[in-house]
């Protein structure tokens, strides 16, 4: 079974990062809302590859795009069913 997950950050300038990781989460919805509650409250996206660390501050970031959570999974507020036209 592959659990390799993607993630598109589309950046203020225009230019967007692919990146490919393993399931950081699995099979723990209050894990899952307390891990997004994290970054969404911290000030900086941090990614570790085999090689570096990147950090990015969130005032750099317009919107990423990330694989579907179970709805269950996520906090108060999230807009949960919607479709992008």
């Amino acid at each position: 079974m592959n659990d390799e997950k993607q993630m598109t950050i589309h950046f203020n300038n225009g230019e967007k990062m692919e990146v490919s990781f393993p399931t950081q989460i699995k099979n723990s919805p209050g894990a899952l809302v307390e891990g997004a509650k994290r970054i969404l409250e911290s000030d900086k996206l941090t990614i570790q590859t085999e090689k570096q660390t990147i950090i990015i501050p969130w005032s750099s970031v317009k919107y990423v795009e990330a694989p579907a959570v179970v709805g269950a999974a996520l906090p108060f507020g999230v807009i949960k069913g919607a479709r992008i036209n």
